[in-house]
């Protein structure tokens, strides 16, 4: 596996030895990507995944070629191939003994984090790829959508969960989607607050809450914050909620996996550019009236229940979602 290249271009390669397989995507400097390489034996086929899509495929007459022992990582001993080693940062490397299947590779390139309160030792456990770091307070582990646990809070202001790392939401109009089930006890609340500090301001900005009268806002912003206004919600009831936003198709709300509102000209998206940010539930903590606030800006603490809670590096599709709410 290499970056080899081809004129002034680079491309991701998938080597057997003279039987060589390059991706079709022109690579660039100084960006994060993910890339996957698949030889599936059964059919002798080679392929390179490039941020979860599938970038090259070809068939190939032989199986990999090659003995036991040690492999290099960053560095290639053969000097004829051009530059021998590799600048730049790896991260996440893993090797399986099996061919992934590509909704296998997808998720794995952009899930950046996934919380369902499942597990009784652990509750907030990150079963995501990254195993993000987490706080909470004041709250507590419920039997919820189908007997299965959730994290409730209490609206006080030391009520939340917080977790730290998340890339996408810090670079600017990098496609995301948010995804989670919430059980509203209160018509009121910020259900999901985006900051770069971990007392929620900074740049801030409450993504997705409840109105005083229990209309769902999801927000996005451009230099100024853009608001979609929902439906309204009706207390102790289990909703599905989904905000996805990409530079082609602009900001998305879904509920219970119907695409109720979206806004197709919100093609922008502005960013903090700094570390990986904060991601908190339930409350704004300090950001409170000080951020980038919309229709949210004087939002109070939530009431309720919220589970199975997941960030992604992509625009979620419609079938993605549709598959999410009945999981």
């Amino acid at each position: 596996m290499a970056i080899r290249r081809n004129n002034s271009n680079h491309y991701l390669s998938f080597g057997f030895y003279n039987d060589d397989l390059w991706g079709a995507t022109i690579l660039s400097l100084n960006q994060w990507i993910h890339a996957a390489f698949v030889f599936d034996i059964s059919a002798f086929q080679q392929s390179i995944y490039l941020n979860g899509f599938l970038d090259s495929s070809r068939n190939t007459s032989n199986p990999l070629l090659a003995f036991s022992g040690n492999f290099c990582i960053g560095y290639n001993s053969i000097m004829f191939l051009g530059n021998t080693s590799f600048e730049g940062y790896i991260d996440q490397l893993s090797v399986s003994s099996r061919a992934k299947s590509s909704c296998e590779i997808l998720e794995e390139a952009s899930l950046e984090a996934w919380f369902t309160f499942e597990n009784v030792r652990l509750p907030l456990l990150d079963i995501g790829p990254y195993s993000l770091s987490v706080t909470a307070s004041a709250y507590t582990i419920i039997s919820g959508r189908w007997s299965s646990p959730a994290i409730s809070f209490t609206g006080s202001n030391t009520s939340y969960f917080q977790a730290i790392g998340f890339t996408a939401l810090r670079i600017s109009n990098h496609e995301f989607s948010i995804s989670f089930w919430m059980y509203p006890e209160s018509l009121s609340g910020t259900l999901v607050h985006v900051s770069s500090s971990l007392n929620g301001t900074g740049w801030c900005m409450p993504f997705i809450g409840l109105t005083g009268n229990g209309s769902l806002v999801a927000q996005i912003y451009n230099g100024v914050t853009l608001s979609l206004l929902g439906p309204n919600v009706s207390l102790s009831t289990w909703y599905q909620i989904v905000q996805t936003w990409s530079p082609t198709n602009g900001l998305k709300l879904y509920v219970n996996s119907w695409m109720t509102y979206s806004w197709s000209s919100a093609t922008s998206f502005l960013a903090s550019g700094s570390s990986p940010m904060y991601v908190t539930l339930a409350n704004s903590l300090f950001g409170s009236g000080s951020c980038h606030g919309g229709m949210l800006n004087s939002t109070m603490p939530f009431i309720g229940a919220i589970d199975d809670f997941r960030v992604y590096g992509r625009e979620l599709t419609a079938t993605d979602v549709c598959t999410i709410y009945n999981s």
